[in-house]
């Protein structure tokens, strides 16, 4: 089997290098890491460099140079992937966010099935969840809709948001928030991106009387977080990262 040319290149989206210290160039570590999401037969988001349409497909091996993943389900985004020079890719595992971009992808097989074989990337992204640093949106930007165990849907102000979780403020006379409680099917409404929906696990709960004294605030943490709903949500953070930055920039 001949080896492919690797390409990769930093997306667009990466803010001038503020990611930097994040991203792994070691082979072997890029390599381990795939192996781990192999291992646990992790899903991972792919799309064509051009295009804002992913779909999610299964990583199925990781070899020397290469790794292998599932086709995509329509021949229209099997024709993407092919005429592509790269593929931004996305996945989890652990908590921990994995991207990366490589290509070009070529047709192979795996275990008697099509599959798609693509270089090892020369980096990857590896986002713990620890560095998942909580941002402030502006007032009012950023709202959640809970969807409540009786069926009722409220809406609730987001205080900070990260990658591995949220604050969100309600009203007690709305919602009593209770610990380990699981809130499914909840909608974020992200500027310029659209909605995401969410399972949140409520980890602490704080009475804000500042806030209102029928105020209370609730620390989320995201629970089966859908990649694609984890790309959206990491492309905004990038654009609150980049505003503060712009904002400082002309401060100084």
């Amino acid at each position: 089997m001949t080896d492919v040319p690797s390409h990769s290149e930093p997306d667009a989206a990466d803010l001038d290098g503020y990611y930097d210290k994040f991203y792994v160039h070691d082979a072997s570590e890029i390599r381990h890491h795939l192996r781990r999401l192999a291992g646990a037969r992790g899903v991972l988001s792919v799309r064509a460099e051009s295009s804002q349409d992913g779909m999610a497909t299964m990583l199925l091996q990781v070899d020397d140079d290469t790794f292998l993943i599932d086709v995509p389900s329509t021949r229209r985004m099997l024709d993407a992937w092919l005429g592509s020079l790269l593929l931004r890719v996305e996945g989890s595992i652990d908590r921990a966010a994995l991207r990366f971009s490589s290509g070009p992808a070529r047709l192979d097989d795996h275990e008697g099935k099509p599959a798609l074989r693509v270089p090892i990337p020369e980096r990857m992204l590896y986002l713990q969840r620890r560095e998942f640093m909580r941002r402030e949106p502006p007032p009012g930007a950023l709202v959640c809709h809970l969807r409540l165990e009786d069926g009722r849907e409220i809406q609730a102000s987001i205080r900070d948001i990260g990658g591995g979780g949220l604050a969100i403020v309600a009203t007690r006379s709305a919602v009593e928030f209770q610990v380990n409680e699981v809130l499914t099917g909840c909608r974020i409404e992200l500027p310029d991106l659209g909605d995401v929906e969410v399972n949140l696990q409520i980890r602490h709960v704080v009475v804000r009387s500042h806030l209102g004294l029928d105020a209370a605030q609730a620390g989320c943490e995201f629970v089966d977080l859908a990649p694609v709903a984890q790309r959206k949500l990491f492309r905004y953070l990038m654009q609150l990262d980049r505003d503060q930055l712009a904002r400082r920039r002309w401060l100084e």
